[in-house]
């Protein structure tokens, strides 16, 4: 068996057929989440990303292949209920999750189904509402939140579980820019100070960029992997996937294709100013 103590997550010739698809969604995928890793899954519309972050917390059981989740393989129906315990998984759409009327009740409600003491609950509730920043709202409606702001407290219902993983399947698709901010901002911090992993499935370039690792699905493959900086400077590739790269890259991209002395792998505007204040010293 694997050594799991520095991996999250193991996907060993992975593959998942919807029932009556001409083809697999995905196909033959080897991958591992190590610990305290934030990861990003890139790909079109229909290239097995959600597929596969399915597959990662059970939602799905594989055609073929194996995939282990803190040593647990995820074809066992009698483990199901403990994978998802390792691994919490927070969906696009937050009203689709959020189940009670009252924000600090919806965060119980997963540990209350799971018997989890009445002190202990209350413990849980405040930590996992403090480490999203919402405890003010403890008492609110959801309903009454921003769009954001319900995020954060769908993914507070994953963390009371206290989980060693965190799934985000398009969690940001639906949010403004502020709340996309207000969302990767809380799971950048979770990852940071409390070791969780975190795999986020995304199309917007520029998360993708704050990532550890990427990898990029092709027609249920793995069509690239690697740092973001390693991938993104590939830029002709990553279009001929469908894909964009961050606004920055695209510029140093252009400004080197015009013949300026500029870094391929320029990610951010912090970057491209220093780029740019380094080509007018030498003018």
């Amino acid at each position: 068996m694997a050594n799991y103590e520095d991996n999250r997550i193991i996907a060993s010739s992975l593959s998942y057929a919807y029932p009556d698809a001409d083809k697999s969604a995905v196909e033959n995928v080897t991958m591992r989440v190590k610990k305290g890793e934030f990861l990003a899954i890139l790909g079109h519309n229909g290239s097995g990303k959600s597929t596969l972050a399915k597959l990662f917390n059970a939602l799905y059981v594989p055609t073929a292949g194996t995939v282990w989740v803190c040593g647990l393989d995820t074809k066992d129906d009698d483990l199901v209920f403990d994978i998802r315990q390792h691994a919490g998984m927070v969906f696009q759409n937050p009203d689709n999750q959020i189940v009670a009327t009252v924000v600090e009740e919806d965060v119980a409600f997963g540990l209350e189904n799971n018997g989890v003491a009445p002190a202990e609950i209350r413990v849980r509730i405040d930590e996992a509402l403090a480490a999203v920043n919402m405890s003010k709202h403890a008492k609110k409606a959801p309903h009454m939140l921003s769009g954001g702001q319900k995020q954060r407290v769908a993914i507070a219902g994953v963390l009371a579980m206290k989980p060693d993983v965190i799934i985000l399947d398009e969690s940001t698709a639906m949010l403004d820019p502020s709340g996309r901010a207000e969302v990767m901002n809380t799971v950048h911090r979770l990852n940071r100070e409390e070791g969780i992993s975190v795999v986020i499935i995304t199309h917007y370039m520029s998360e993708a960029a704050t990532a550890d690792y990427l990898i990029v699905m092709d027609e249920g493959r793995i069509a690239m992997s690697g740092t973001p900086r390693e991938v993104f400077t590939k830029v002709e590739a990553v279009r001929k996937l469908g894909l964009d790269v961050p606004p920055m890259t695209d510029l140093a991209h252009m400004l080197r294709e015009n013949g300026l002395d500029v870094r391929a792998d320029v990610l951010t505007v912090d970057e491209m100013v220093e780029e740019v204040c380094r080509l007018s010293s030498n003018i």
